[in-house]
């Protein structure tokens, strides 16, 4: 498990170093971090989302494990108001805030979390999570897009002094949660009518879904060249912000977790959502976090020093979580 969880994350290190690398030697340019954003927003996570939700989205298991995705929605809907505290304490103005908000809402699920845990605990788990996080995932692609791409320039002022409404909407119904929308509708009719979908359809969200981890990971550490080294390293809210995402949000969570467990719900349902729960807590900061703000034109340097640190941290601290779950929680899957 230690071992898998280096792996994990050092891949996603590696990547983010070859970014910083590109952007220092000039290979990859202002606009071409823009552009590798914009294509992630509007075409590579648009097809994961479709391809992942409406693969493992289908009438059989909602009913089966409909108490995961209610879990889910009561799940996401409390680290969306926990994070609101959280990033009041440790931004400074409305931009930072904005950017702590997401980072403490929503870990890195996607690109991590289900690799992970596929990686340690098979396939059937990874199905069960993608299920308890489609009302997360939900959350990322509209109020985590909405947030980030709000018009606040760096000193916290509004951009524009009214945001029109049409533009707020915009924001909110975005490329991603299209795609959640389309890809959670597909698999409700795919299943309910037993029917698949054309094999060139399934293939080619397949591989241009497959495109997203890598330049996410490139445009962060292109964030990241414009940052001298020592202070990246030296950052310590960025320290602070990766400390709360990976220990506080967990505690937080196994806190509850174990308040209800000492309630009386104790059967296997309720061990699956508290596994699934504490580790979406301490997922590292989701890479959003660089990606919309990028493909909106805006600065995304703190959100990448940030990703960066939680990685960091994660390889001391994801073994000794992942540990500790498989020791305290007996969970089948």
């Amino acid at each position: 498990m230690f071992l898998t969880t280096i792996e994990q994350v050092s891949l996603l290190i590696i990547l983010i170093f070859v970014g910083y690398y590109f952007r220092k030697k000039g290979i990859i340019n202002e606009q071409g971090r823009k552009v590798i954003a914009s294509l992630l927003v509007n075409l590579f996570a648009p097809a994961y989302s479709i391809m992942s939700l409406s693969t493992i989205i289908n009438v059989h298991d909602i009913q089966k494990y409909a108490i995961l995705l209610v879990a889910g929605v009561v799940f996401a809907l409390f680290s969306i108001f926990l994070a609101i505290p959280l990033a009041k304490a440790t931004g400074k103005d409305k931009f930072h805030r904005n950017i702590y908000k997401y980072a403490f809402a929503f870990g890195n699920i996607g690109y991590f979390g289900y690799p992970l845990v596929n990686a340690v605990f098979g396939a059937v788990a990874r199905a069960q999570m993608i299920l308890f996080c489609v009302p997360l995932s939900v959350g990322i692609s509209s109020y985590g897009y909405y947030i980030l791409t709000e018009p606040v320039a760096l000193d916290g002022q509004l951009v524009k002094e009214k945001e029109e409404i049409g533009s707020k909407l915009k924001r909110i119904f975005s490329p991603p949660m299209f795609a959640s929308i389309i890809g959670i509708s597909l698999g409700l009719i795919t299943s309910g009518f037993n029917f698949k979908l054309p094999v060139i359809v399934t293939d080619l969200l397949t591989v241009v879904g497959n495109c997203q981890s890598a330049p996410a990971m490139l445009i962060a550490g292109a964030a990241l060249a414009s940052v001298p080294f020592k202070k990246l390293l030296s950052s310590f809210k960025a320290y602070v912000v990766g400390a709360l995402r990976l220990i506080g949000m967990p505690l937080i969570i196994s806190g509850l977790m174990a308040l209800i467990y000492l309630f009386g719900w104790r059967d296997a349902n309720f061990m699956r959502i508290a596994f699934f729960s504490i580790v979406c807590a301490s997922m590292p900061v989701g890479m959003n976090v660089v990606v919309y703000p990028e493909s909106a034109g805006m600065d995304s340097t703190e959100g990448a020093r940030t990703c960066f640190i939680s990685y960091i941290l994660a390889i001391v601290v994801l073994p000794s979580i992942f540990s500790i779950l498989t020791n305290v929680l007996s969970v089948t899957f």
